[in-house]
């Protein structure tokens, strides 16, 4: 059975332990840095140089990771339309896997033309992107 002074004891512990954490919490700390004008970024010997490369990098491995998944889906389509033996639904199901994946390489085909148009009217080259990013 707790008495009256331990309640108080406990409850004076807490406070003490929630004051010391608040004070230290809100204690100014000495920071040591140098001058900020002696900074010098140094770019990884690896990996993108700046934000430009990353994007350009981006756009190419997504067009070539559809275009995989367009030539797959025709290879799997044109797989199960041989493999369906004359039975319609199975030559249905084959016959859409197959426009499905010409749709998606139309839609491929569409977003990079769309994209190369607005290189075009931007003056904007993928190849020659450049987004500014610190100096040496």
């Amino acid at each position: 059975m707790l008495y009256d002074t331990d309640i108080v004891e406990v409850q004076m512990k807490k406070l003490l332990f929630l004051g010391s954490a608040i004070t230290s919490l809100l204690a100014p700390v000495r920071v040591l840095a140098n001058d900020a004008s002696k900074i010098e970024i140094a770019y990884p010997g690896f990996g993108f140089k700046d934000l430009s490369d990353a994007v350009k990098n981006f756009l190419i491995v997504a067009f070539a990771v559809g275009l995989v998944i367009v030539v797959i889906m025709l290879i799997w389509g044109a797989f199960e339309w041989i493999a369906s033996g004359g039975d319609k639904e199975s030559v249905g199901k084959a016959r859409n896997r197959i426009i499905n994946a010409l749709i998606g390489f139309a839609v491929l085909a569409v977003a990079f033309g769309l994209l190369e148009l607005a290189a075009q009217f931007t003056g904007l080259e993928l190849s020659k992107l450049v987004i500014p990013s610190p100096t040496k």
